[in-house]
């Protein structure tokens, strides 16, 4: 029975209507031999019986069957004439029309068992994605075109609901990118204008001196070079968005030599130590360089800064993704994992101007944008993070 539950619509259509046209046949046959002796037991109260009874004494052997001869309907009550003319019609199309019937029944059973259910299904699939409504699943799960049609709609579903998702999730981003580009700039315009109101002030009444003045100039001259980094910063991240990957064949010997040059640049600008260690499968994976050594230079700068006296990174190959982990001898993360991985997001409030709280942004959005993530998380001796890049053949 599952085997044929499973049938192509082609073949299950050609067993039911094969099913429908034996079984009307036989039926017909059936009918047909009823219809004779019924109407053969109509003319028996008709004729001569005590003749019949003589002839069929007599009857030759290997001759012909003696029969009961056809009485005329006028010779009939008029209740046995309209017997024995539906006996006729029955003897003549019973076939015809029990086969006729069980072709529209073998239809309707088709359409029952293997149209009806994937029809209403995906027509109420259908009302709920227009309800956006997508937190259902299409129960018919048979191996005919519908069935593979209904489990083609599920995965449908399932995109158009991811999907839905990540723009959701996009417009959430722009929101807070938005609102924390407002509040970044904010600040050194507050500075500027402040500077402004008192240069305005004071100096046409003489109260300023010449070194007050200065001050206010070059503070006035950090605010605008404060605001000029920072729409450099934010044009690198629109390129970053916008820059396909670019991978090539790679190792995590190779990956770990180049962030080594880099850390140890930046560790003895600092003041501190750097050191890194690799691990993992020999083979090599499909990366973009580039885009894994700007996250590398965004979590050890970030990590340098609150660091003690020491960084160390672990680059780890995996079986189809490469691991880069970052820690830091500091006093770990003051704010929640998710926090820190905003844009514009800053443990101490009052640190350096220079940095605007994107490199753990930019390294998340990068770590997506190679097929992987970025985990954040506060230790005993410091804080820890590690990005995950997976590894792309498609070069993708």
């Amino acid at each position: 029975m599952e085997k044929i539950r499973n049938l192509s619509l082609r073949k299950s259509i050609i067993v039911y209507m094969l099913a429908g046209i034996v079984i009307g046949f036989i039926l017909g046959a059936v009918v047909s031999m009823e219809a004779e002796r019924a109407q053969e037991q109509i003319w028996w109260k008709y004729v001569d019986q005590d003749r019949y009874i003589e002839e069929m004494q007599n009857r030759n052997p290997n001759a012909f069957d003696v029969t009961i001869p056809r009485v005329s309907s006028e010779e009939m009550s008029r209740t046995d004439a309209r017997r024995s003319e539906l006996c006729d019609f029955l003897d003549t199309y019973g076939i015809l029309v029990l086969c006729a019937a069980g072709i529209v029944v073998s239809t309707f059973l088709f359409y029952r068992n293997k149209i009806r259910r994937p029809l209403l299904e995906l027509n109420l699939a259908t009302k709920k994605i227009a309800d956006n409504d997508l937190d259902f699943e299409i129960g018919y799960q048979s191996k005919d075109e519908l069935g593979v049609l209904c489990r083609e709609f599920d995965h449908m579903k399932a995109e158009l609901a991811q999907n839905n998702q990540k723009m959701w999730r996009m417009v959430e981003d722009e929101q807070v990118l938005r609102s924390a580009i407002a509040h970044d700039l904010r600040t050194p315009l507050t500075v500027l204008k402040g500077y402004q109101e008192m240069m305005m002030e004071f100096l046409p009444e003489e109260k300023l001196d010449r070194e007050g003045l200065l001050d206010m100039l070059k503070e006035s001259m950090g605010q605008v070079e404060r605001l000029e980094r920072f729409l450099d910063r934010m044009r690198a991240f629109s390129a970053l968005e916008k820059e396909p990957l670019s991978c090539r064949d790679t190792t995590a010997d190779e990956i770990a030599e180049q962030i080594e040059k880099t850390g140890k640049m930046l560790a003895e600008a600092s003041g501190k130590q750097f050191d890194i260690f690799t691990g993992g499968e020999g083979e090599k994976l499909a990366l973009d360089p580039d885009l894994i050594l700007e996250v590398a230079e965004n979590l050890i700068t970030n990590a340098l800064r609150y660091a003690k006296s020491k960084v160390s990174a672990v680059v780890c190959q995996e079986t189809d993704r490469l691991m880069l982990e970052i820690k830091d001898d500091g006093t770990g993360f003051a704010i929640s994992e998710e926090e820190a991985k905003q844009a514009f997001t800053s443990a101490n409030p009052r640190d350096d101007l220079k940095h605007f709280g994107l490199g753990m942004y930019i390294s998340e959005v990068c770590c997506k944008k190679h097929g992987g993530y970025l985990e954040v998380e506060n230790q005993r001796d410091g804080a820890c993070v590690r990005a995950y890049f997976r590894s792309h053949p498609e070069g993708k």
